[in-house]
């Protein structure tokens, strides 16, 4: 089996288990290094609970499990995790998610003589981001422009 089908397997798999919990996948990621790992990202707007992700594990593994151990000599292990609050923001989902949130915004290049923003993440399409800075002003950067974006965490 190719690792694309591997991997659309796999996600399929956590797609279903996740939306029995109310969780979305975030990302599906397999490491090449031994033993194996398969790590599930999942994310739910009221946070991710511990206890939520051992179940959408076995979940992913009473549908799946057996193929993974066929598939990965039972040289594997299966992990569900959140994405992290300090996780960069760089999908139109990334976006969706982290709508009304405060954002860090660091571009390749200044605009307006900076390289760093900070703000609410008011907007977004397949080519733009809005953030209302500070002051109330709404700056557009187009996504190409944009190195990183993370939630901003405050305590």
């Amino acid at each position: 089996m190719k690792r694309s089908q591997v991997r659309e397997k796999i996600s399929t798999a956590a797609e279903e288990a996740a939306a029995e919990h109310g969780y979305e996948v975030v990302e599906v990621e397999i490491t090449n290094k031994q033993p194996i790992r398969v790590i599930v990202t999942v994310f739910n707007k009221e946070g991710t609970d511990i206890d939520v992700c051992a179940d959408i594990s076995r979940s992913i593994n009473d549908r799946i499990g057996d193929e993974l151990d066929a598939l990965f000599k039972d040289k594997y292990t299966l992990e569900v995790q959140s994405p992290g609050l300090d996780r960069p923001i760089r999908t139109v989902d990334d976006y969706r998610r982290n709508l009304g949130n405060k954002v860090e915004v660091h571009l390749y290049k200044k605009i307006n003589n900076q390289k760093e923003y900070i703000g609410i993440l008011t907007d977004y399409d397949d080519d733009t981001v809005d953030i209302r800075d500070e002051n109330g002003t709404i700056v557009t950067f187009d996504s190409k422009s944009i190195s990183l974006m993370r939630q901003v965490i405050e305590f």
